[in-house]
């Protein structure tokens, strides 16, 4: 994820600095829908793989179900996305061009997880550092060719890629109850996920529609700080799943133990993190973008800000999730979206992209502060009693 986080900083600085303010809101808003879309079904299958793959009695179960439904998923998500495109202002290229990259990115989170789930993750990291290479390369030839219509191919090319090498293996259904179990794990997470990291690519979209495409170019180049930082915590998240998951069937204690300890470190580790990239945002914003987009730092410190927030509670939205508590999270997390969202809504027509910071704020915060003091709190629901003492 690490990796991913910084070739998605490495393309957006390139785009910032060969071509137009303009360019990069626009191709920033694409990458944003692109995102947005593989929330709606494929990222969330990535999640149930890394969940029920260490899980040997529901493995193969799990790969079958998950590769069918994600396969008709994503030809629906191709289908919707085209409309959507067209609205912001994209021309017929670039329609294609953004089809294709929610086709490739949907597959790469999902065999992401699959990989995940089979403990691989030396290979996923291999593999996400040469395509993401190839990806920077091919960018730098499209942009210095004059090849506009091309700037989403270069992603597309490389996440293709990943997803063929890696795409899963065999599986088979064993009980309709399996395959009824996986499903709604996977619909639950759905609406988790759509709430979770739903907010960031929105809040992009909602400047791209109702500020200038200067300012939404200026609004990206500080997205392009807080994306890496926002994968950062979704890593910590994937990877707690299915550690949380494998602790299944031992004592309650040690469970709750265990997600106490992560959370801590992960705290002292995030306000580290976060902290220092705020600190030096007006650094990064001279040195890596020429000085031209220093008028997005009061955007990017608040993303940051609410970034932060958010990537406290990977330990314990990992905890919910991994102990059959994923309805609450994602009930949770859906109630913070629509009020995020609501704000964007009434606020942005007038204030532009301070409407949209606004409804990220506060879907952001507030769904994270529920999260967390839920997460620390409640007892899981799968596990068995700590044994009585003698």
């Amino acid at each position: 994820m690490g990796v991913q986080g910084l070739a998605r900083f490495a393309y957006t600085l390139i785009i910032g600095n060969i071509a137009s303010k303009e360019s990069l809101g626009e191709i920033s808003a694409l990458l944003s829908l692109s995102v947005f879309a593989s929330l709606f079904w494929p990222a969330a299958a990535g999640v149930a793989a890394s969940r029920f793959i260490p899980d040997l009695k529901l493995s193969e179960t799990a790969i079958a179900v998950l590769k069918r439904s994600f396969i008709i998923a994503v030809l629906i998500l191709a289908v919707l996305t085209a409309p959507v495109t067209y609205f912001l202002g994209s021309d017929l290229s670039e329609v294609f061009g953004t089809v294709a990259l929610v086709i490739s990115y949907s597959g790469y989170v999902f065999v992401r997880g699959v990989l995940l789930g089979e403990d691989r993750i030396i290979r996923a990291t291999v593999i996400d550092t040469i395509t993401s290479f190839i990806a920077i390369t091919i960018l730098v030839l499209v942009l210095f060719a004059g090849w506009h219509w091309a700037t989403l191919l270069p992603l597309t090319i490389s996440y293709l890629v990943f997803t063929l090498v890696s795409w899963p293996k065999g599986g088979r259904v064993r009980t309709s109850a399996m395959r009824r179990e996986v499903l709604l794990f996977t619909r639950d997470s759905t609406l988790a996920m759509i709430a979770t990291g739903g907010l960031l690519p929105v809040t992009m979209l909602f400047v791209r529609a109702f500020d200038t495409p200067t300012v939404a170019g200026l609004f990206a180049a500080g997205l392009s700080l807080a994306t890496p930082a926002n994968l950062l915590a979704q890593s910590v998240n994937q990877v707690l799943v299915p550690h949380f998951a494998r602790m299944l069937g031992g004592p309650i204690s040690s469970m709750r133990r265990s997600q106490l300890h992560v959370f801590l470190v992960s705290l002292v580790g995030f306000v580290a993190v976060f902290g220092l990239l705020i600190w030096l945002s007006p650094w990064i914003l001279d040195t890596f973008f020429q000085g031209e987009y220093n008028d997005g730092l009061a955007s990017m410190q608040v993303m940051l800000v609410v970034v932060g927030m958010m990537s406290l509670m990977a330990a314990p939205s990992a905890y919910l999730v991994a102990t059959g508590r994923q309805g609450l999270y994602a009930r949770i997390w859906l109630v913070a979206t629509i009020l995020g969202i609501l704000v964007m809504l009434l606020a942005a027509p007038t204030m532009g992209q301070w409407g949209a910071v606004a409804g990220f704020v506060l879907g952001g915060i507030g769904g994270s502060l529920a999260v967390v003091v839920c997460g620390l709190t409640l007892a899981p629901r799968t596990l068995q009693p700590d044994p009585a003492p003698e």
